[in-house]
């Protein structure tokens, strides 16, 4: 199906529309049923009198005309009945036969001309008025089609109009809100000046800050340098009485008192025992490390008690320490240190029991509670049954 659009408003018109008669053609145009009944409202009152002027002249010249062709005949037979009475009054005065078909020949050729004569006055009569209803039509198209004009006219002004006003609205906007942006870039560089300000005060401040601590640093280090030759030579003191002290213990306990294969000497690991209770933690990891280099089982009794430390590291320490010894007696503390409260502790401990016992029993360092008691409840069995066997009793 075609579809037009109206040349005033532009809205669609279907084929059907036209052919329904609510939408008209204008000569070359298209116009809805809307815009043609403001026209028709608006457009053409304003020319109805011209209208009205055309129509009664074609009106009038229909009438003549159809009184022209009716009372035509009339007139013509009203001519002759005046000239045939006339034809016997002149044949008796002039008298004889003569006469007589004179007189009929004259009447037949005046009736002839007078014929001639209406009939064309009837066609010219016609045709002005045929002429007439030309001119009306053309009138009352031509009145219309103006009509339309104007309306267009009308139309295309008030959304000229309608389109400036909105780009001035549109222009206006742009217009405060580019104000706005200005002003908000302004007081947003304000604040970048600022910032940069405080950055550079910042800068400054911790240039002279590193300085210090530069120069503290260094003053800490001299003093540090001259501590720590202290602590080495107080520790050579205190490793020479740790010695003293510990073979004094074992030779009240009746221990080394000279044979062991040693030649009444303590093992050289022996320096290390105190290091065990000392104070600082990472004195106490460092000795824990130390005995598990030697790789003397005789040290796994001392560190036994390690891995119940307060610090994580020194009972992660200990812990693997024991499993690389490879000594049963460390079993029981090993699979007492599955349930420590740190994973890395538990880690370290089910590592060093895998190792001791070439068992696994699916213990889970991050697994549920119920799960590790699980386990280590299987361990705890697991030994029960084979310590003597591993332990040489």
């Amino acid at each position: 199906m075609d579809i037009f659009f109206c040349d005033i408003c532009n809205e669609s018109v279907p084929q059907s529309d036209l052919d329904g008669g609510k939408a008209v053609r204008r000569g070359e145009r298209v116009v809805c049923a809307a815009c043609d009944l403001a026209m028709s409202n608006e457009g053409v009152g304003g020319g109805g009198e011209a209208a009205a002027s055309l129509a009664a002249t074609v009106s009038a010249a229909s009438a003549l005309s159809a009184e022209v062709s009716e009372g035509g005949a009339s007139a013509v037979d009203g001519d002759v009945a005046q000239v045939a009475p006339e034809a016997p009054a002149g044949r008796a005065a002039r008298g004889g036969g003569s006469g007589k078909a004179l007189g009929c020949s004259v009447a037949l050729l005046f009736v002839g001309v007078v014929g001639s004569i209406g009939l064309g006055i009837v066609l010219w009569l016609r045709g002005v008025a045929a002429q007439g209803e030309a001119l009306a039509a053309q009138a009352i198209s031509e009145a219309q089609d103006e009509a339309m004009a104007k309306r267009f006219r009308d139309l295309q002004t008030s959304l000229s109009m309608q389109g400036q006003e909105k780009d001035q609205f549109v222009r206006n906007g742009f217009e405060s809100l580019g104000g706005r942006l200005d002003e908000k870039t302004a007081n947003l560089g304000n604040r970048m000046g600022r910032s940069e300000n405080a950055l550079e005060a910042l800068r400054l401040s911790a240039g002279e800050d590193r300085r210090v601590l530069e120069g503290s640093v260094k003053e800490a280090t001299a003093a540090s340098g001259l501590a720590k030759a202290g602590v080495d030579a107080m520790g050579e003191e205190l490793e020479y009485l740790a010695d003293r002290v510990v073979a004094l213990e074992e030779v009240l306990k009746g221990g080394v008192v000279g044979g062991g294969g040693l030649g009444g000497r303590q093992p050289a690991w022996y320096s290390q025992l105190p290091g065990l209770k000392d104070a600082n933690a990472g004195n106490r990891w460092n000795a824990v490390t130390v005995l598990g280099d030697t790789g003397d089982a005789r040290v796994v009794p001392h560190l036994l008690p390690m891995l119940k430390d307060e610090d994580v590291f020194v009972r992660m320490a200990t812990a693997r320490v024991l499993g690389d010894l490879g000594v049963a007696a460390a079993i029981p503390g090993l699979i007492d240190g599955l349930g420590d409260v740190q994973a890395a502790v538990r880690e370290a401990c089910v590592v060093g029991l895998r190792v001791l016992s070439g068992k696994d029993f699916r213990f889970d360092p991050l697994g549920k509670d119920a799960d590790r008691r699980k386990a280590q409840g299987n361990w705890r069995e697991w030994w029960s049954e084979n310590s003597g066997r591993l332990l040489g009793e």
